[in-house]
C-alpha cells in the first residue's frame, strides 16, 4: 500500500503563472480519491506531481516512504501514472501496454501474462494486434489503462479514465478499479464527471484554479460543503446559493423576493443559503409552504428554459437576479401567469456565512 502526503506543494508554470498553489493534504493508502474541479483547476498538475512526471517549484510529495525529490523519473513499481501521452500510434495495443515491464527488466513471460492479464479485465484482447491509431477514443483510453493495470504499482493515478466510454464500459471500469483497491492499490484520479467521482471515490479533493477548496468524505462534501465556495463547485448542476437576508417572517433576497423558510436561520441577519437542484420540487397549490409536500422555503423561479432528461426535468431559470437550476421529477411546464414556485424541505437546506463562506 501507499500513503499519499503532499506539504505545501506550489507548481508555477512558465512567466510564473501558478498552476498548483500551496496545496497540504493526505490521501490514506488502499483508498480511492476523486480530484475534482472545472478544467484548469490544477488537477492534472497535481496527477503529474505526484508520479514525478515534473518536480514542484516548493513543496514534497510522499509515496509510501519514497519523498518525490529522491525519485528517478518513473518509478512504476511505486507509482504509475496512466495518460495518452503513453501511447504511440505506431505502436499496436499489446506493444503499448508491455513496453513498460520489459523496461522494468521482466522476463518475456511475466511481461505476457501481466499484459494478457490486464487485456482480459477491460475487454482488449481481440485488439492487441491493432495499431493504437486505428481503435477507437474509448478503447485508447482502457489501454491507457491497461498498462497501469500491468504494472500492479502500488499506486495507481489516473486523468480522466472515463473519458470517450460508454455508459457499460464506465460501469466496468468502475468494478475493475474498485477490485484494485480492495486489493490493496492506492487509486488517485481526475475526473470532470460528479457521477463517477461520487460513485467511486472514498475521498473528494476539489480544486479551483490551482487552490484546494475542500478534501473529505465524498458524500460528506456533497451533503454538507464546508464553505459557500466548494457548494458551487461539487455536484452538477451545483448547489444553488443565494445571499439571503432573515427576518421575523423568514428569509428573502434583497429586492424582497421572500422564501418563507423561518426557522433556517434565526441568529443572523445575513446569509447564503444553499438548496441542491435535486432536492426541489414543484408547488403547486395553496400559499407558499403548502403543496404535494411540505415546503419549509419555496423558491419563485423566472423560467429561462426546461430540458427533458428521461424521467426527470432540469428547469434553468432565476430567483430574483440569481441564476437558479431545479432538477424536478417528471415532466414540468413553467405557468403563463407567473413564475414556477420551486419548494424544499427543510433537511435540504444548508446555510453559509455571508462574510466568510464557511458551513453555519
Amino acid at each position: 500500500m501507499a500513503p499519499i502526503v503532499l506539504d505545501a506543494l506550489s507548481l508555477n508554470r512558465r512567466g510564473g503563472r501558478p498552476a498548483l498553489r500551496d496545496v497540504s493534504l493526505s490521501i490514506a493508502d488502499g483508498t480511492i480519491t476523486a480530484l475534482a474541479g472545472p478544467t484548469g483547476a490544477g488537477k492534472t498538475a497535481l496527477l503529474r506531481l505526484i508520479a514525478s512526471r515534473e518536480a514542484p517549484s516548493s513543496g514534497t510529495v510522499e509515496v509510501g516512504d519514497a519523498v518525490s525529490q529522491s525519485w528517478r523519473l518513473g518509478r512504476p513499481e511505486v507509482c504509475e501514472f496512466a495518460d495518452r501521452e503513453a501511447l504511440s500510434g505506431a505502436r499496436n495495443v499489446y506493444d503499448t501496454m508491455a513496453a513498460g515491464l520489459r523496461d522494468r527488466g521482466l522476463g518475456k513471460a511475466e511481461v505476457e501474462a501481466r499484459t494478457l492479464k490486464a487485456a482480459d479485465a477491460l475487454g482488449l484482447g481481440a485488439l492487441m494486434a491493432r495499431r493504437v491509431d486505428e481503435v477507437s477514443t474509448g478503447e485508447r483510453t482502457r489501454a491507457v489503462f491497461g498498462r497501469a493495470l500491468a504494472h500492479t504499482p502500488r499506486a495507481i493515478l489516473l486523468d480522466e479514465p472515463f473519458a470517450g466510454l460508454d455508459a457499460s464500459r464506465r460501469i466496468a471500469l468502475r468494478r475493475e478499479l474498485r477490485r484494485l483497491n480492495r486489493e490493496g492499490a492506492t487509486i488517485v484520479f481526475a475526473t470532470h464527471d460528479w457521477t463517477d467521482a461520487l460513485a467511486l471515490a472514498d475521498q473528494l479533493i476539489v480544486l479551483d484554479e490551482g487552490r484546494l477548496v475542500a478534501c473529505g468524505p465524498a458524500q460528506a462534501l456533497y451533503d454538507r460543503p464546508p464553505t459557500a465556495d466548494a457548494a458551487r463547485l461539487i455536484g452538477d448542476p451545483p448547489m444553488n446559493v443565494l445571499p439571503v437576508r432573515a427576518n421575523q417572517t423568514g428569509l428573502s433576497l434583497e429586492d424582497g423576493t421572500h422564501f418563507g423558510a423561518t426557522s433556517v436561520m434565526t441568529t443572523a441577519t445575513y446569509g447564503l443559503l444553499g438548496v441542491r437542484p435535486e432536492n426541489l420540487f414543484v408547488v403547486t397549490e395553496g400559499p407558499a409552504g403548502e403543496g404535494a409536500q411540505p415546503a419549509a422555503a419555496v423558491f419563485p423561479v423566472r423560467v429561462e428554459e426546461i430540458e427533458r432528461a428521461g424521467h426527470e426535468s432540469l428547469v434553468h431559470g432565476f430567483v430574483g437576479p440569481h441564476a437558479f437550476v431545479g432538477r424536478v421529477a417528471g415532466p414540468v411546464e413553467a405557468p403563463s401567469s407567473g413564475p414556477l414556485r420551486l419548494g424544499a424541505r427543510r433537511e435540504s437546506l444548508v446555510m453559509f456565512d455571508a462574510r466568510t463562506g464557511a458551513l453555519a
